[in-house]
C-alpha cells in the first residue's frame, strides 16, 4: 500500500528533476515471469525511483542491511518493497546470517513470478564505467530454480547512465538489454555452484557493458566529457517528451567513450589539450558551446517576453524559496559525495514540499480562510512555469553573451572548435 501511495509522487518529482528520461527496450522485460532487473549503481537510490515509477510493473528490491536498523525506517521500507541484505560491515558474522532468510524472502518474490530489482555492482560510486559484478544476483537467481518450482528466471540487464549525476535538470539515458535464461546454468550449478555462479556473473557483465557508458581511465574523463557536450550541441535533443523509448543518445555517447578509449596516449594528449583550450575559454567568456554554435537564436530574440515574465516568475518563487533553501542548505552541508548528492536533494525536495504545503493547509484551517491554501496552490502549480522561463532566460543571456564578443574572439574560437569536429566526429558518425 505504501509502495502506491508513494509511487505517483515520486514520479511528480522525477519530472520536476529531470530535464528528460530515456527508457529504451522496456519490452524486452518478459511479463508473467520470474525477473530480475540487473542494474548498474551509480547513485545511492535513483535509478531504483526511477525503474519503480516508469515500468509498469511493481518491483522489489535489495538494499544494504544497516537501512534497517531503526525500526521505524524498517518499516517504510519494507512497504516500499524492499529487503535487506547483509554485509560482513553491517552486522558482523550474525548479520551475514539474517542474509539466509532475505535470499529466501526474494526466492519468494520470484517464485510468485515478480520482478526483482537488483544493483548488481554492490557499491555505489559515480563514474562513468562498470564496477566488478558480485556474485549476488546469479546465486539469487540459481537459488530460486534450484529450491523451487520455477522452470525459469530472467535476468535483464539494464544500463543506467546520467548525462550529469548531481546537477538538477539533467538528463537519464536507460536501456534494457536482451534477457539472460538462468536455467543454462542450472545444471552446472546443481554439480558444482561456483563455477556456474561465476559464469553467469560473467555473462551479465558482459551484457551489462553494452549498455552502459565506459570510460576505462579516470584520466580520460575530462577529455570524454568534453567530446560529449561537443556532441550534443551537433546532435541536439528536442525535448518534446520527458519520457522517450529510445537508445539514440546512449548510443552516440557509448561510441564517443569506447572511441577514445581506443586512442594512443599522444593522440588523447593532444586532443585533450584541444578541447580543455576551447572550454576553458568559453568558461572565461561565461558561455556555452551551444551558444557560440547559435543554437539559442530564438531565445535571443525573445527579450521583451522575458522582461514581461521576470518579475512574477520572481513574485512566484518567493513562494518557493523556503523548501529550496533548506534542502540546498542540507545537501551542501551534510551531503560530501556525489552519490548521494543528487538523490538527496531530490527525495529531500518531494519530503519538504510535502511539509511545506501541510503548514499552508494548517495555516488556512487555523485562519479559517482559503487564501492560504490558494497561495499554496498557485505556488505549486507554478513549479513547472518557474523551471522552463529560468531556462529560457539562461538560453537568452548565453546567446547575449556569445553576441557580445568581439569578432575576433568568436572566430577563434570557431576556427578552434571546427578542428576539434574534424577529429572527433568519425567518432560518432
Amino acid at each position: 500500500m505504501l509502495y502506491a501511495a508513494v509511487r505517483p509522487l515520486a514520479t511528480i518529482g522525477l519530472k520536476y528533476y529531470f530535464r528528460r528520461i530515456d527508457l529504451a527496450n522496456a519490452d524486452r522485460i518478459p511479463e508473467n515471469a520470474a525477473v530480475i532487473i540487473a542494474a548498474n549503481h551509480p547513485t545511492t537510490f535513483i535509478e531504483p525511483c526511477i525503474l519503480a515509477c516508469f515500468l509498469e510493473t511493481p518491483l522489489h528490491f535489495m538494499a544494504r542491511g544497516d537501512f534497517f536498523k531503526n525500526s521505524i525506517a524498517a518499516k517504510l521500507l519494507r512497504g516500499v518493497h524492499i529487503i535487506p541484505v547483509f554485509r560482513l560491515r553491517d552486522g558482523g558474522f550474525s548479520g551475514l546470517k539474517n542474509n539466509y532468510e532475505s535470499f529466501g524472502k526474494a526466492f519468494q518474490v520470484l517464485a510468485q513470478k515478480k520482478t526483482l530489482m537488483i544493483l548488481a555492482e554492490g557499491r555505489c560510486i559515480h563514474e562513468k564505467r562498470l564496477r566488478p559484478i558480485r556474485k549476488g544476483t546469479a546465486r539469487i537467481a540459481l537459488g530460486a530454480l534450484d529450491t523451487t518450482e520455477l522452470d525459469e528466471v530472467y535476468i535483464v540487464p539494464v544500463g543506467v547512465n546520467f548525462t550529469y549525476a548531481d546537477r538538477l535538470r539533467s538528463d537519464v539515458m536507460i536501456n534494457c538489454g536482451e534477457p539472460i535464461k538462468a536455467s543454462v546454468y542450472l545444471k552446472d550449478y546443481q554439480e558444482n555452484a561456483t563455477p556456474a555462479i561465476n559464469e553467469l556473473t560473467e555473462e551479465l557483465r558482459q551484457r551489462l557493458s553494452d549498455e552502459v557508458v565506459i570510460i576505462d581511465k579516470i584520466e580520460d574523463e575530462p577529455l570524454v566529457e568534453n567530446v560529449l557536450r561537443l556532441y550534443r550541441t551537433e546532435h541536439p535533443q528536442i525535448v518534446d517528451k520527458f519520457l522517450r523509448p529510445t537508445e539514440e543518445q546512449l548510443r552516440g555517447e557509448k561510441r564517443i567513450s569506447t572511441a577514445i578509449n581506443a586512442l594512443s596516449d599522444n593522440e588523447k594528449q593532444s586532443l585533450a589539450s584541444d578541447t580543455h583550450d576551447y572550454f576553458s575559454r568559453l568558461e572565461r567568456m561565461q558561455i556555452d558551446d551551444a551558444a557560440l554554435r547559435g543554437h539559442y537564436r530564438k531565445e535571443q530574440k525573445q527579450t521583451g517576453r522575458i522582461m514581461l515574465g521576470l518579475l512574477p516568475t520572481l513574485l512566484l518563487f518567493i513562494w518557493h524559496l523556503p523548501p529550496v533553501l533548506l534542502v540546498q542548505w542540507l545537501a551542501g552541508t551534510k551531503i560530501k559525495t556525489v552519490e548521494f548528492s543528487g538523490p538527496v536533494r531530490w527525495a529531500g525536495l518531494m519530503v519538504v514540499y510535502l511539509i511545506y504545503i501541510l503548514l499552508w493547509v494548517i495555516a488556512a484551517l487555523i485562519a479559517g480562510s482559503w487564501w492560504p491554501v490558494a497561495i499554496a496552490g498557485l505556488g505549486f502549480l507554478s513549479a513547472s512555469w518557474i523551471i522552463k522561463f529560468t531556462e529560457r532566460t539562461q538560453r537568452w543571456l548565453l546567446a547575449w553573451r556569445a553576441k557580445r564578443q568581439t569578432d575576433h574572439e568568436r572566430k577563434y574560437l570557431k576556427k578552434l572548435r571546427a578542428g576539434i569536429i574534424e577529429q572527433v566526429s568519425v567518432f560518432w558518425e
